[in-house]
C-alpha cells in the first residue's frame, strides 16, 4: 500500500492561504478523505475521480502527488509522470520524504517512456498523438509517450490533414517531420497587398499543367444518351409488338373472322391474344415518346459546366436542409 497517499489530509487545515474560502477548503478536504480511502481499497479510477474533483475545488499542487500516484497505478505513466512532475515543480514545501518518493516515480517512469519530436513548419497547427491534442506547432517541448506505435497528426484550417506514424523505444528520442499539403482543389486566399487597399486572391491550385479536355456537343450528356437509347428501345418494341398483333389479326381473320368462308367467330382467347398484343404496343409507343421528349430536354440542359470556388477557410454545412 502506498502510504504517501494518505500524507495530505490535513495539508488544508494547516494552509496559510488566506484568500481561500473556508467552504472550498473543506469540500476539497472531504473529496481527498473519499479519494484517500478508495485508494487504499484499490479503487484507483474512482479515487483519481475524487482527486482530481479535489484539485479542481482548491487547486493546491500537492494534490499533484495523490493524483499522479493513482494515474500510475492505473497504468498511465504519462499522465502520471507530468502530475509528478507539476508536483515537484509547485508544491516546494511539501515533506522532504514525499518529495524524494515523487523523485523516484519520475526517473522510474522516464525509463520506460520515450520522447517525441514533433517538427511541424506550418505554425499554429494542431497536433494530436492517438486523438488527443498535445498543443499547437512549434511545439515548445519534447513529448512523453508510452513504447509502441502512436499516430501523430497536424489539422489546420488552410491545409489538408497531416498523418504520420512513429514507432517509439524506451529511452529514446523519435523525432517526427509532418509536412502539411495545400488542398487539391482550387480555392483562393485574400491577401491584404492590393492595389489601392483591395484585397489580392491568391490561386491555391496546383501549378501542375493539365491536359486539354476534349470538347464536342456530344460530350457532358450521359443521360441525354441514357433517354434516347430508351426511346429507340421502346421504340423497336413497339415495333415488333404491332407487327404480332397484325400478323395475328390477319390470321384469326383469315381463320374465323370476316375474310374466313363459314365466318364461324374467334374464340374470347383469340381475341384476347390480339387485344393484349395492341396493349403491348401501345404502352411501348407512349414509353418511347416520353423517352424522346425527355432525351430532348436533357440536350439543353446537360453538358454545361458549371464552376464553383470555393474560398479558403470558409466552410457551409447542412442538417435538415438548412445551412449553417
Amino acid at each position: 500500500m502506498h502510504v504517501a497517499a494518505l500524507l495530505f489530509l490535513g495539508f488544508l487545515a494547516q494552509s496559510s492561504d488566506s484568500t481561500a474560502s473556508a467552504e472550498a477548503k473543506a469540500k476539497a478536504q472531504s473529496l481527498l478523505t473519499e479519494g484517500s480511502a478508495l485508494y487504499e481499497k484499490g479503487d484507483y479510477a474512482d479515487a483519481l475521480d475524487k482527486f482530481k474533483q479535489a484539485f479542481a475545488t482548491y487547486d493546491s499542487p500537492k494534490l499533484l502527488f495523490n493524483i499522479g500516484q493513482a494515474n500510475r497505478d492505473l497504468g498511465r505513466p504519462v499522465e502520471a509522470l507530468e502530475a509528478f512532475e507539476r508536483f515537484l515543480i509547485g508544491a516546494l514545501d511539501a515533506a522532504p520524504e514525499t518529495i524524494e518518493d515523487a523523485k523516484k516515480s519520475v526517473e522510474e517512469l522516464q525509463r520506460k517512456l520515450g520522447r517525441l519530436r514533433v517538427d511541424c513548419q506550418t505554425d499554429n497547427a494542431t497536433i494530436s498523438v492517438d486523438g488527443k491534442d498535445v498543443g499547437l506547432a512549434p511545439l515548445p517541448k519534447l513529448l512523453w509517450a508510452t513504447t509502441g506505435r502512436h499516430q501523430v497528426t497536424a489539422r489546420h484550417w488552410n491545409f489538408s490533414p497531416a498523418v504520420e506514424d512513429v514507432e517509439v523505444r524506451a529511452g529514446t528520442v523519435q523525432t517526427v517531420r509532418i509536412v502539411m499539403q495545400v488542398p487539391s482543389a482550387r480555392a483562393t486566399v485574400a491577401q491584404p497587398s492590393g492595389p489601392e487597399g483591395s484585397p489580392q486572391r491568391t490561386d491555391l491550385a496546383s501549378n501542375d499543367a493539365k491536359p486539354a479536355e476534349a470538347s464536342g456537343w456530344w460530350l457532358g450528356r450521359t443521360w441525354t444518351w441514357v433517354a434516347a437509347g430508351s426511346a429507340a428501345i421502346f421504340t423497336g418494341g413497339a415495333a415488333v409488338a404491332g407487327l404480332s398483333m397484325q400478323s395475328k389479326f390477319d390470321s384469326l381473320n383469315k381463320a374465323c373472322g370476316n375474310a374466313s368462308a363459314n365466318r364461324t367467330g374467334c374464340t374470347d382467347s383469340d381475341i384476347n391474344a390480339v387485344t393484349t398484343r395492341r396493349n403491348a404496343a401501345n404502352v411501348l409507343w407512349a414509353l418511347a415518346g416520353a423517352s424522346a421528349v425527355t432525351a430532348g430536354i436533357l440536350f439543353f440542359v446537360e453538358g454545361h459546366p458549371v464552376t464553383v470556388t470555393p474560398v479558403a477557410g470558409e466552410t457551409v454545412g447542412f442538417v435538415g436542409g438548412l445551412s449553417y
